[in-house]
């Protein structure tokens, strides 16, 4: 429920105190007029119940586990239907607050980035759109994937280390089928049933979720745990756990079980006061 009671307490805040979340997430008065920014479609994600399971490592009765998934409320949110382009993510380059990486044939999703760089670029798209951008949370991104996300995670308490590293491994190569490495145009992997778009494909997003370590109870619930941030979990058919300044985990920086094929990102827009900036 964690999840949850974050975002129903940010949303009860007083306008003085979002005001100075703002500026500590480096979000300042824009750099343009709000809107001058190119737009981007939308999807508004309702508000609904995940079996969410927590990724990372954890230990029961001093051997390696795997939790338990359990039922998870989610409210509500604002995503990006397609995730941020090269020609999106160049602009950013372009204006300085983001990495040069290769950004050639801009109808395509951006890839090579790592997490820093994702955040960059929310910041900067912030700056430019007058609004709040922001990587998903983890359960945030598995409630948007809806039909179109798969659990790599073995189901038994009973596996070894070794055998439950090969499990995921499996699993995942099961959840990915045959499909191609090859990146495709925005829409090229088609759209779930809440309507976002490529969801599905060969591109794992970005989220601001974060690896765990802690341990279990005889139920596979977890007991106790705390987060360790230079791992972020990225989404895709199935969940990744990826060094957080990594840029192409194909060849390196997957923490737990199959790399993704290619690394990128979309975001979340969060409903803040009119004219946010001009409160400080």
């Amino acid at each position: 429920m964690k999840p949850v009671v974050k975002i129903i307490a940010v949303a009860g805040l007083g306008v003085g105190l979002i005001a100075s979340l703002a500026i500590g997430l480096g979000l300042t008065r824009p750099q343009t007029a709000p809107g001058s920014a190119a737009s981007v479609d939308l999807v508004n994600i309702p508000a609904g119940t995940i079996d969410y399971r927590p990724f990372g490592n954890f230990v029961a009765e001093g051997k390696s586990r795997s939790p338990r998934a359990y039922k998870l409320e989610v409210a509500g949110f604002t995503i990006m239907k397609y995730q941020v382009s090269r020609a999106e993510y160049a602009a950013c380059v372009a204006d300085g607050p983001c990495a040069s990486v290769p950004t050639t044939g801009g109808d395509y999703p951006q890839t090579y980035v790592n997490w820093k760089d994702a955040n960059d670029y929310a910041r900067w798209y912030s700056q430019k759109t007058g609004e709040h951008w922001r990587l998903p949370s983890d359960a945030e991104w598995q409630l948007a994937a809806a039909e179109r996300y798969g659990d790599a995670a073995p189901d038994t308490l009973e596996l070894d280390p070794g055998q439950r590293m090969l499990a995921q491994y499996s699993a995942g190569t099961l959840l990915r089928g045959t499909a191609s490495p090859a990146l495709r145009p925005a829409g090229g992997f088609g759209e779930n049933s809440l309507g976002l778009a490529d969801i599905s494909g060969n591109v794992w997003e970005w989220t601001d979720g974060c690896m765990q370590s802690g341990s279990l109870r005889a139920d596979g619930a977890v007991a106790e745990s705390e987060p360790y941030c230079w791992v972020r979990i990225a989404g895709g058919i199935h969940r990744a756990a990826i060094v957080s300044f990594i840029r192409d985990a194909s060849v390196g920086g997957c923490a737990v079980g199959l790399p993704p094929n290619h690394l990128g990102f979309r975001l979340v827009r969060d409903t803040l006061p009119a004219r946010w900036w001009q409160l400080f």
